[in-house]
Parts: structure tokens; sequence; C-alpha cells
């Protein structure tokens, strides 16, 4: 029984020992896996850095009145593992209503240009 366990081992070790020579097949997984294990990480660094600074672009273009403030949120979202990335992206994306002033005291003029007529509309509400 052991000199057949034995036979069967030696001829099984004979087709390991043929595979180590390293045909192209050989050569050609290591080049694909050292390309894969150096351009994943910088591949993957590049699309988080991007991912953070894109509430920074959106405010860019929406000529957001906070622009500083949202660049440093994501400058420190960065360093927090993105937690303030979200609240950068919604401030980003967030539309300020406009406001038209009117003045609360109406100077209404004369004809000749002189200020006759004081109308004080105060619109304060109790």
């Amino acid at each position: 029984m052991k000199k057949k366990i034995c036979l069967i081992t030696l001829f099984f070790s004979h087709y390991l020992l043929a595979n180590e020579g390293g045909g192209f097949e050989d050569k050609f997984a290591d080049f694909i896996s050292w390309l894969v294990l150096v351009l994943l990480p910088i591949g993957g660094a590049y699309l988080f850095w991007k991912a953070h600074i894109y509430p920074e672009v959106v405010a860019e273009r929406n000529n957001h009145p906070q622009l500083g403030a949202i660049k440093a949120m994501c400058l420190l979202s960065l360093f927090v593992g993105g937690l303030l990335w979200p609240i950068a992206l919604i401030w980003a994306n967030y539309k300020y209503p406009k406001k038209d002033f009117e003045p609360s005291n109406k100077i209404k003029v004369d004809g000749e240009g002189t200020e006759s007529n004081i109308i004080t509309e105060n619109h304060h509400k109790c």
C-alpha cells in the first residue's frame, strides 16, 4: 500500500515540477497581477480625491456665496474619513433665496424734486 501511495505521489509531483518552468501564461499573469497591484491603489486614491472635491466644483459652478467654507469642509472631510462630505454636498447644492432690497421707509418726492411728503411704512408685526 505504501508503495502505491509513493508511486502516485511521484506521478503527480512530475506534473507539478513540469509547470515550474513558467510559460507565457505565468509571465502574463505575473505582469497583470503587478499591474493591478500598482494601478489599483493609484486609481482608487484618484477617485477618492475627485469624489471629495465634487461639492467644491458644484459650489463654484453655482457661484455659491460661501464657497470658501465649502472648500474648507471638503479638505477637512479628507482627514476625517468622509464624514463631512455629505454635509458639504448638501450645502453646495443649497440655493439661497434672492432678497430684493425694499427699504422700510419710503420717501415720496414731489414733481419738483422736494421731499415734501415723507411716508413711513413700518412693517413691524408683533
